[in-house]
């Protein structure tokens, strides 16, 4: 099933589109240009969002000498974030199908406003949400099942992020605009200086080093918001640069247009819907690891914090390939587009295999890093190894998801993804940890089993091709 060669279906359809560029043409040769194509799209970005992952690991690293609490304080609001955040989603899915469509057909003004739009629009929900966020943190870490002391460390490293989460929305405005114009790398050069900021400001600001006070997990959370504002700043003056395929002028030329940013929201609603379901699946899983106490919450925290980096990776790639098929959708090149979305399957499943082999073999090593007490420590490396397990399937479903994205037909996903979410991974997950009374652990094996039975859903409803149809 992750072979590139195209199904029956799929052959009909390029056929029909365009009979010179049918099965024929995807010869070995085209392949290896596609992939190679593929891997100079996803490597910067796979790197740059990989490099976000250093945000987290940061925080948790620092924030692990604390003790358990302020970890597990993290944990839980970013189940919060992950609902508030979804319309992130929404816009991101809209504006990667419309700036990489626009460019690639080589309409240069279409896809400045577009770009312009995506910034105006993430920056402006975000500062909404971030107020909403204000309101309803204290409530929704109680609703969690954050323990007291939790929920009043959550609280206060939650705020400053509630603030800037416009900044945090339009940070990834940054990445998008520049892939979509073919500038991946730069997007990694800007995303490596707003992990400077944050590296070196967290333990600064966390244990109040040379002139700077002690502030804890406030600290982190003041270290994380500087880094988002960094790349804010940093990439809005890289796309104004004479040096870039399209110089976006901020303070004149073209508008955002109203009507194209409702477009944007179109497009990406389902996306968005997706998004948000995925939020409340992973809110209810902190639910349920929280039945069994900080500790169990504390080891999710660490164990997916530490899973983000191979999951970031899969993003990174998949957000490059999105942008691809979508210039190649838009300059008609169908068998290009089938291509690079079946090379970026074969190269997540491929590169996530052999991460979770290496998580495996040094669990041990890796969550000692964060926890060294005997009774955080032996679970801790279960908790790591079943994540690891699942780290393939994900990468499978990930890219699965970036060829529907990439070419702006998110309906199919948004309908697969509820159900994985909510008819296969939260059923699963309470029957083997808390029916069968196996715990945290029969959790983790149920979870495997759920992403084992996803990815194959999805990938066969991928391997269909409509997506190779669709306009925007």
């Amino acid at each position: 099933m992750l072979s590139i060669r195209p199904t029956s279906r799929v052959i009909e359809i390029l056929h029909r589109n365009n009979p010179e560029n049918g099965v024929e043409s995807i010869t070995s040769s085209l392949k290896k240009k596609i992939t190679k194509e593929v891997i100079r799209m996803g490597l910067p970005s796979m790197a740059s969002f990989m490099l976000m992952t250093v945000y987290d690991l940061t925080d948790t690293f620092w924030l692990a000498k604390l003790g358990p609490e302020p970890v597990a304080a993290v944990t839980v609001f970013g189940a919060l974030i992950w609902i508030l955040t979804f319309p992130n989603q929404v816009i991101g899915a809209g504006s990667v199908a419309i700036i990489s469509r626009r460019f690639g057909a080589g309409d240069l003004a279409m896809t400045e406003r577009a770009i312009k739009g995506t910034f105006v629009s993430k920056f402006a929900v975000g500062t909404g949400l971030g107020l909403i966020g204000l309101l309803i943190t204290p409530w929704m870490m109680v609703l969690l099942g954050a323990e007291p002391d939790v929920a009043k460390l959550a609280v206060d490293y939650g705020i400053i992020q509630c603030i800037v989460l416009g900044f945090q929305l339009a940070s990834f405005s940054v990445y998008t605009a520049l892939r979509g114009i073919g500038r991946p790398a730069a997007g990694m050069w800007i995303s490596v200086a707003g992990t400077i900021v944050n590296v070196v400001m967290d333990p600064l600001l966390i244990f109040g080093i040379g002139p700077f006070p002690e502030m804890g997990i406030v600290g982190a959370s003041i270290a994380s918001a500087l880094g988002f504002i960094t790349v804010c700043a940093v990439g809005m003056i890289a796309l104004s640069r004479k040096d870039s395929p399209l110089q976006v002028n901020w303070f004149g030329g073209v508008k955002p247009n109203v009507p194209e940013m409702v477009k944007m929201f179109r497009i990406g609603f389902p996306a968005g819907l997706n998004s948000l379901s995925f939020a409340l699946m992973m809110s209810v899983r902190v639910k349920l690891f929280a039945l069994y106490g900080t500790n169990a919450v504390a080891l999710y925290g660490m164990s997916m914090k530490i899973m983000r980096v191979g999951v970031m990776v899969i993003v990174g790639l998949g957000l490059g390939t999105g942008a691809l098929i979508g210039q190649y959708l838009g300059a008609k090149k169908l068998n290009h587009a089938w291509v690079s979305a079946m090379s970026a399957v074969q190269l997540a499943a491929g590169s996530m295999l052999v991460v979770a082999v290496v998580l495996i073999i040094f669990a041990p090593q890796v969550v000692k890093v964060f926890f060294s007490d005997p009774e955080l420590l032996i679970p801790g490396i279960f908790y790591l190894k079943m994540m690891a397990i699942g780290l393939p399937l994900v990468g499978v479903i990930i890219q699965a998801e970036n060829a529907y994205s990439g070419a702006g037909m998110n309906v199919p996903p948004m309908i697969i993804g509820m159900t994985i979410d909510w008819g296969m991974i939260i059923p699963i997950m309470y029957v083997a940890g808390v029916t069968l009374n196996y715990g945290p652990d029969g959790m983790l094996v149920g979870w495997v089993i759920a992403l084992t039975l996803g990815a194959l859903v999805l990938l066969a409803a991928v391997r269909r091709g409509s997506w190779l149809e669709h306009n925007v």
